[in-house]
């Protein structure tokens, strides 16, 4: 993923982002549970998942969960995906 890309050439170590992955890979698996655990979104198929500081966009069918955005909460609001 290239936010775990960017936190480890900005910070010079991979610390970070190995326990961004750990936390994304966690909640991944709640939302595999429980799909309707995340905000539903303007659109009816996205739900949102907050992450720290990063709000993970998904959507979900009878067999998968689709990981549709990865989205840093200090970006610009009005350039969010959904």
């Amino acid at each position: 993923m290239a936010i775990l890309q960017y936190w480890a050439e900005h910070n010079g170590s991979t610390r970070y982002s190995e326990k961004l992955d750990g936390l994304f890979r966690k909640a991944l698996l709640v939302i595999a549970n429980h799909p309707l655990l995340g905000r539903p979104t303007t659109d009816p198929e996205v739900r949102v998942k907050s992450i720290g500081d990063h709000l993970l966009f998904y959507a979900h069918s009878s067999s998968a969960i689709h990981v549709l955005s990865v989205w840093h909460t200090k970006r610009d609001p009005a350039r969010r995906p959904y």
